[in-house]
């Protein structure tokens, strides 16, 4: 494979690794909802409410998850981090909300494993990220509207190009027209987006029905950057 075109390097150990030990993502220690499922919650109340089952992809240890099941949803819950599927099932067993959850260990660039039209709403708050050949994010795009039932909501949120954590390591990367980093503090590599780009990735099958671009302050390695992502939610025809 080219240096132009990044392999997708060794994700498991990595997030195995921010599981059990490093800690750096918002989604191995932070317990709120996520600002996305929020903006997705505030645009659905206009039209009845979320449906469900709620399907997850890479859910964690729950941050998003967990809410909802205690709100009275469904949620399926996918992950390939076994430590972060282990910390999950022991959060929604000590919250009482473990018959409403489904936790499967999954990688995202195989075929979901559920039935076409399954679920009502589908979350991915940063894990198409995790996806960095074109191929595999194609691949996930068309799985995502096959289990999505018709009328269903996607909402995706990802790290921007000009992300203020992310744009150093983007500079120095050997795959700088890809949008391709990887994080020396935890050897994850990411996927850096613009909305057209993920629009290219879920709009073939599905329509772009609202969008979002947030700053906030927060911190990352022990300093305080200015983070940007997209927010967006496609619902299927």
């Amino acid at each position: 494979m080219s240096s132009s075109t990044p392999e997708p390097g060794d994700a498991r150990s990595a997030w195995e690794r921010e599981y059990a030990e490093v800690r750096a993502y918002t989604t191995s220690y932070r317990d709120e909802l996520d600002r996305g499922v929020e903006f997705l919650l505030g645009f659905a109340a206009a039209s009845g409410g979320v449906s469900g089952p709620v399907l997850e992809c890479a859910c964690g240890r729950g941050r998003n998850a967990i809410p909802l099941a205690q709100a009275g949803y469904r949620v399926i819950g996918l992950d390939h981090a076994a430590a972060a599927l282990s910390q999950f099932r022991a959060r929604a067993r000590a919250e009482a909300v473990a018959d409403r959850i489904v936790s499967i260990r999954h990688d995202l660039r195989e075929p979901l494993p559920l039935a076409d039209e399954l679920v009502g709403t589908v979350l991915d708050i940063t894990a198409i990220d995790n996806l960095v050949q074109p191929e595999a994010q194609r691949r996930y795009g068309a799985e995502v509207a096959r289990v999505l039932r018709p009328g269903g909501l996607l909402a995706v949120v990802t790290f921007d190009l000009d992300d203020g954590y992310y744009r150093r390591f983007l500079d120095a990367s050997p795959w700088p027209m890809t949008g391709v980093v990887e994080d020396p503090n935890t050897g994850i590599r990411n996927q850096l987006f613009r909305g057209r780009e993920l629009d290219a990735v879920f709009g073939t099958a599905l329509r772009l029905a609202a969008a979002s671009r947030f700053d906030f302050v927060d911190e990352a390695a022990q300093e305080r950057w200015t983070r940007r992502f997209h927010m967006r939610l496609y619902r299927k025809p």
